[in-house]
């Protein structure tokens, strides 16, 4: 008995590894497929939403830098966790909104909330840039448009903006000055929308972090993602402002380009 014990104890134990060691596995990556470009995607499909992810593959962040194979796939592992948490975000606010009433006007109506990721890659002589386009429908008046972006150095670490410029320099006031400019140009040629006010473009483009967070380094331009609402009304869309680094180039850390 006492060896028909230990035989049942160990293949238990042997049970128990092989599910940690799945469990730790899957948990280090979405689950994905190749797309015939070679990069990565996610899809889901289940009765009442679906979800598809799109981003780079390490063999394709390879490709853009003269970054190590082991950075490439540091990079990777940050864009994976931080789109988890956007494709968890949006599960949990789908399956909050889905009452029954609701699940009863997707199926009449033949509708299902959706998710969709796709991204746009960046480069320069010090960074690798991300771009994610994220397209939310979860029922409401219209879908959200909204942005993700991720910057890498060749180390493959994440790039805040704060980390390109000195220490206590004002980089976040020339930077509002400049996007408050671009943004009144391309805002005026898009033929002014109505119930779009002065206070709200000023309050989401005000010198705070937050609001130029999504940003990417464009062969030594940074190029700042505005999404809609931040600094206008809906009905205005989106805003790009383009700032060459030559132009910040007194607060810029050397050998940033």
């Amino acid at each position: 008995m006492t060896i028909r014990n230990g035989i049942i104890t160990l293949i238990l134990a042997i049970l128990i590894g092989i599910a940690g060691w799945y469990l730790f596995t899957q948990s280090q990556s979405l689950p994905h497929v190749l797309t015939e470009s070679g990069d990565r995607q996610q899809k889901e499909e289940t009765e009442f939403y679906t979800v598809q992810v799109v981003y780079p593959n390490a063999t394709r962040l390879a490709t853009r830098t003269d970054a190590t194979a082991a950075a490439d796939e540091r990079a990777v592992a940050t864009i994976e966790r931080e789109l988890e948490d956007t494709v968890a975000a949006f599960k949990k606010t789908a399956n909050n909104a889905l009452t029954s009433d609701e699940k009863e006007r997707l199926t009449a109506a033949g509708l299902k909330y959706s998710l969709n990721i796709g991204y746009r890659g960046y480069n320069s002589g010090s960074f690798v840039s991300y771009e994610f386009d994220i397209f939310e429908d979860t029922g409401g008046a219209h879908p959200i448009n909204s942005y993700k972006t991720l910057v890498f150095d060749l180390k493959g670490n994440k790039v805040s903006l704060d980390d390109l410029f000195v220490s206590g320099s004002n980089y976040l006031e020339r930077i509002s000055a400049e996007a408050t400019k671009q943004v009144g140009e391309q805002f005026t040629r898009k033929g002014g929308i109505e119930n779009a006010t002065s206070s709200l473009v000023a309050e989401g483009l005000a010198p705070r972090a937050e609001n130029f967070s999504n940003f990417v380094n464009n062969d030594g331009v940074l190029t700042f993602f505005i999404p809609p609402y931040q600094a206008a009304a809906y009905a205005a869309g989106s805003f790009e402002v383009r700032i060459p680094l030559q132009d910040l180039k007194d607060i810029v850390k050397p050998g940033i380009q």
